[in-house]
């Protein structure tokens, strides 16, 4: 099985000279590669049969096991088509419940039954082949069935839930029709799942060797004595085959001078991000006069900026004096998860604000109605929805990888760049992914902050009084100087030239967007928002009187 490293694989990392972020180049190159493969594929036979070295080659133990699983067979056959045979010809069963449970053992039947008999056959067989296509043939039975019933449970599930939650139109709800449908969707799905997985298999080169270590054809054994590349079946699968059960943070830098300086630093600024953006949100809830729209979508900013930034800074604290900079693999993809997450949220969350002031600003009479708390909640559930989505197709397709060229990251925390370097896997999904997703969500978020402060700007020039559009626009500036810091960053980290990329320089900016934003947010809009400084006086004069 090859698990050659290709360097396109690293090209968002690495990245050539004379090219930028995500080049054409490594897709030109993998055609390449693939056209190789091929080529060298063409030259192996496919073997006419396999051979299957069954469960034991022990005859004391092949005895006790054909007894064992004859028996065990024939209970399966006698239980599954006796209970068939009992719903069809009793009226009382004819009912969706039983309906599907005839069709549950139906698959029992045909699964066990494309796997028992040659596998008893074999206990004493001195011939154990299978041919090519009976083996295609048999793992396809077995993955069309064992398919169908993982999802007919399902189905019986929502079936029972239907009857309980609403037993008067229980019939009408899961009529025959109805039922029919949802029984042809499931042997569809089984089949076609099938179909892929036996078509990715039995289309590889098999030059190792015929001999399947199993008792029947599964994928597992017969990608052990493949001698193609079976990423794409181990993909498709979601096979993992080597997790380290850590990972070691090489932090920021090893000098030990630059280490102080950099933990005093640092302390400090996370102090600020949490006593400033807890400030903010308890300040938000307890003033009456900031119960709006902007300040409710400002208090989750700060909210965010609480999170991602407490998923990062303890540990990275820490880990400037600790002897033991290990973090364990579930931490890491728990430390990763959040900090997307949060990004993510944080980077809707700031289109939503500008959509906010262009509501305000465009029609300030409809302005508490446009922007009801009803509306203001879904906004906000839709952010968290879509940041929490986005992280974790990012920390599932990560964290499946395979790590075994070292555990140890170059980073100061759990980020895919440096993750990617470190896996042996190919990474091209995992890049793909990011250009095309974390792409959108970036071009989604600057195009809506741009229309809508097209639309501001249109909105303040129509105001006759110059003091009028300074102070109507005034209420837009906090919130644009947050959005050019913030976008500014990701732009400056994503879309720089690849000749100016340095891994260094990826960590210091990394430390920019996860530390020194979160503290600057929450001053940003202390200082320049007047509803915020007259409420910091109330609580000063009430502290101080």
């Amino acid at each position: 099985m090859s698990k050659n490293p290709k360097i396109f694989h690293l090209l968002l990392l690495q990245k050539s000279k004379n090219s930028f972020t995500l080049p054409i180049y490594f897709l030109f190159t993998e055609r390449q590669e693939r056209k190789k493969a091929e080529e060298m594929d063409k030259n192996y036979s496919t073997p006419t049969e396999f051979v299957l070295l069954g469960i034991t080659n022990d005859p004391e133990l092949n005895v006790a096991f054909f007894v064992l699983f004859l028996i065990i067979y024939l209970g399966i056959l006698i239980t599954n088509i006796g209970m068939i045979i009992l719903i069809c010809v009793d009226p009382q069963l004819h009912l969706p419940m039983y309906f599907f449970l005839s069709h549950m053992s139906f698959c029992d039947l045909c699964y066990s039954t494309a796997i028992g008999r040659k596998m008893l056959v074999d206990f004493f067989a001195e011939d154990k082949s299978i041919s090519f296509i009976g083996c295609a043939l048999q793992f396809y039975f077995f993955c069309t069935f064992t398919d169908a019933e993982c999802l007919l449970l399902a189905v019986m599930a929502f079936d029972r839930y239907m009857a309980i939650s609403n037993p008067l139109l229980y019939t009408v709800n899961m009529s025959s029709r109805v039922c029919y449908l949802l029984i042809t969707g499931v042997y569809v799905v089984g089949m076609i799942d099938a179909l892929i997985h036996t078509t990715l298999t039995f289309t590889l080169s098999f030059c190792r060797s015929n001999e399947i270590n199993h008792f029947f054809c599964d994928v597992p054994p017969l990608l052990l004595i493949s001698c193609s590349d079976t990423y794409i079946n181990e993909l498709v699968m979601d096979k993992n085959y080597s997790t380290p059960t850590e990972f070691v943070l090489l932090g920021i830098t090893n000098d030990p001078e630059l280490n102080v300086a950099f933990f005093v630093l640092l302390l400090i600024i996370y102090l600020v991000i949490l006593i400033t953006n807890i400030g903010m949100i308890i300040l938000i809830w307890v003033d009456p006069q900031l119960h709006l729209p902007m300040y409710f979508f400002l208090s989750h900013m700060s909210f965010c900026d609480l999170c991602y930034s407490t998923a990062i800074c303890p540990k990275m604290l820490v880990d400037f004096f600790a002897e033991d900079k290990s973090i364990p693999f579930i931490g890491c993809a728990l430390q990763f998860y959040f900090f997307c997450t949060f990004t993510d949220s944080e980077c809707l969350l700031l289109a939503v604000m500008a959509f906010d002031r262009y509501m305000a600003i465009s029609n300030p009479l409809l302005y508490t109605v446009n922007m009801s708390s009803r509306v203001c909640y879904l906004l906000i559930a839709g952010v968290y929805m879509v940041g929490m989505m986005d992280a974790l197709l990012h920390t599932t397709l990560t964290f499946t990888l395979n790590f075994c060229r070292s555990n140890e990251i170059n980073h100061f925390f759990c980020d895919i760049p440096p993750l990617l370097l470190i896996s042996c896997s190919d990474t091209h999904v995992n890049e793909l992914v990011i250009f095309t997703f974390d792409g959108f969500i970036e071009m989604v978020t600057v195009s809506a902050v741009l229309i809508s402060y097209c639309y501001i700007i249109l909105s303040v020039l129509k105001i006759h009084s110059t003091e009028g559009r300074w102070k109507t626009f005034s209420t837009c500036t906090s919130h644009l100087a947050v959005v050019t810091i913030f976008q500014g960053t990701i732009l400056f980290m994503y879309f720089r030239p690849s000749s100016t990329y340095s891994l260094d320089q990826d960590k210091i900016t990394s430390l920019f967007y996860t530390t020194v934003i979160p503290m600057l947010n929450p001053l940003i809009y202390s200082l320049r928002n007047k509803d915020v400084k007259g409420a910091l006086e109330k609580v000063k004069n009430k502290i101080f009187p």
